[in-house]
């Protein structure tokens, strides 16, 4: 084969896999928050690698917080990778709208964390991967991974303990997106007849720290944990009120309180 000839079929590969490379970064997972999605072109790319950093481990609820609902976006498996067991809650992940049936829950020995990681990203079912481990992956090892995903198209998550205090050059960062999510205190809300006000809805501080090809950015953003009531609460509350008695009747409790006094 002449070497015009070689060049030609290389050519031809680059050509194929640069179509496979954006068939596979066509999707994006939307995050539920408008000006967070118009920011990053419609949400997470998919076939990409994402860092949320853990500042605390008491803010590993925020974290969830902004990372399940993008979960809930996904078309295939998910898959929580993590080197101790996961602390998920059944009903929290049911409010999250994140079925048990295309959940599952990985877990492996710290020197094994990526490695399955690496597995499961290249596998063909178009997964999304939760990688929970306290390692600090190398340039080498992310480089790795992202290979991985950009070949299968399925997408990344690492979730990981990052303190505030911890110097940047010493956590190098190659992923498509970085993110550190931290509470924020809530709006009051004032509701009429109540002198004090009540809680408002939870609120995040959503920090875009480092973003591919795009600006970093930060918002506060309300989370709505709940949907308004199909009815009004005095309709619900009278459903389930115990039947009335006829006129004169001691309910059984009455009637035992009344046995027990001798009268």
């Amino acid at each position: 084969m002449t070497t015009d000839a070689l060049a030609r079929l290389r050519e031809q590969v680059r050509r194929l896999e640069r179509q496979s490379l954006t068939h596979s970064h066509s999707d994006r997972l939307a995050t539920g928050h408008p000006a967070v999605d118009d920011h990053l072109g419609g949400g997470l790319k998919t076939g990409s690698l994402h860092d949320f950093l853990i500042s605390d481990p008491l803010e590993t609820g925020a974290s969830l917080a902004m990372l399940l609902p993008i979960l809930r976006e996904g078309r295939g498996p998910i898959f929580w990778i993590s080197d101790r067991p996961a602390e998920l809650n059944a009903w929290g992940l049911h409010q999250s709208s994140l079925s048990s049936n295309t959940l599952v829950c990985i877990k492996t020995d710290p020197a094994s964390l990526l490695s399955v990681a690496e597995d499961v990203l290249r596998g063909p079912e178009r997964a999304l991967a939760v990688i929970a481990g306290r390692h600090v992956p190398t340039l080498t090892e992310i480089r790795r991974l992202n290979l991985a995903v950009e070949a299968s198209g399925n997408t990344g998550f690492f979730l990981r303990s990052a303190p505030l205090a911890q110097a940047p050059g010493k956590d190098p960062c190659a992923c498509a997106t970085r993110w550190r999510i931290l509470s924020h205190p809530s709006s009051p809300q004032r509701l009429p007849g109540l002198a004090m006000p009540l809680p408002g809805f939870r609120r995040l501080s959503a920090a875009l720290l480092r973003v591919r090809g795009g600006r970093p950015a930060h918002w506060i953003l309300d989370c709505s944990d709940h949907a308004p009531l199909s009815r009004s609460l005095d309709a619900l509350l009278a459903h389930r009120a115990p039947p009335a008695l006829p006129p004169g009747r001691l309910s059984d409790r009455q009637a035992a309180r009344c046995a027990r006094a001798g009268t």
